[in-house]
């Protein structure tokens, strides 16, 4: 689905910060794609930028600046060396991300196949931005004097003049924009995405927050998460650090985490899941504006016993094939 500047219209989705800057875990790539001098740099600079001030930790990793200086020295413009070109920051990116890190993807990459392969490498957390921008427009800009020189015949492999650029498929791309606009709206596009997508805290809207150590999550579990996303629209679900604390904490919280993510899956970007130190007491003083509310469910939800799913699971009789989620 390719969404352009009528997305700023959409309703944004509450986001809520509940740690400290540096322990984000939410990693995401921010791959900006286009013919070359089509304002990729310039935007993800400017996106490097609004993403340090939220206090995230941010790699660029751009075409012409550390992927072909550091990472893809002796390579040369071909298909086959784009393409490595491409896997190399592709699996970079995927590090970083896989870490809780922020990676901006500035590169031509002009064929369709290798970006896939990127995705694949990096993927729910890959955000393709197709920076769409006309040729003569590039041609009038050729900072560099490459178009001029691919015109008179000095310049071999150019993108846009005899080498081809496969615009993004508009069923996997998720974003186009136009890159002849001004730089501050596009990079205000691109957060807006982040956010709604539960990239980036939003930090100044409603959020109803659950806390457990839900050991393992389920049904009843899943339930009160519905009540919580009805009052507030967003819900901040806080995992208790208890693992290895006696026979009812056996799972880590990687694998809580999964276990809910999975079961919540139609839900994407109306939760995030933190780990939380082991809270055994919340203290409030007078109303600061917020509350505190006890959901009663149906007797059958509330009867639901952790205790007998974890026996049903096997815990500790080999690998945890059976995490999967019942509801």
């Amino acid at each position: 689905m390719i969404e352009d500047q009528s997305s700023l219209k959409r309703q944004k989705r509450p986001r809520v910060s509940l740690v400290e800057p540096g322990r984000r875990a939410n990693g995401f790539c921010v791959w900006l794609t286009g013919l070359p001098s089509a304002g990729k740099t310039t935007i993800a600079s400017a996106l490097q930028v609004e993403l340090e001030k939220r206090d995230r930790v941010v790699t660029m990793l751009d075409g012409d600046g550390a992927m072909r200086q550091m990472l893809s020295t002796g390579l040369g413009f071909t298909k086959e060396d784009r393409n490595l070109n491409v896997l190399r920051a592709g699996f970079v990116a995927g590090e970083i991300v896989k870490h809780g890190g922020a990676a901006i993807c500035s590169l031509v990459s002009p064929y369709a196949d290798a970006r896939s392969l990127a995705r694949e490498m990096i993927g729910a957390a890959f955000v393709e931005v197709y920076v769409h921008t006309p040729l003569h427009i590039c041609e009038e800009r050729d900072p560099k004097g490459l178009y001029r020189r691919a015109r008179a015949g000095e310049l071999k492999h150019m993108t846009g003049i005899d080498d081809p650029y496969e615009q993004p498929d508009s069923d996997v791309l998720e974003l186009q924009i136009d890159g002849d606009l001004p730089v501050e709206g596009n990079v205000a596009i691109i957060t807006n995405y982040l956010e709604n997508r539960g990239f980036l805290e939003d930090s100044g809207k409603p959020a109803a927050l659950m806390i457990g150590r839900y050991q393992p999550w389920h049904d009843g579990h899943r339930a009160l998460f519905m009540e919580a996303l009805a009052m507030e629209g967003y819900v901040v679900i806080g995992v208790r650090e208890t693992h290895g604390q006696g026979d009812q904490n056996p799972f880590t919280f990687p694998e809580v985490k999964a276990r809910i993510e999975d079961s919540l899956s139609s839900f994407v970007g109306s939760f995030e899941v933190r780990r939380l130190p082991n809270i055994t007491n919340i203290v409030y003083g007078r109303d600061v504006g917020y509350r505190i509310t006890r959901i009663d469910l149906e007797p059958e939800i509330e009867s639901i016993s952790a205790t007998q799913i974890r026996s049903t699971l096997n815990v500790g009789n080999g690998p945890r094939a059976a995490l999967a989620i019942s509801s």
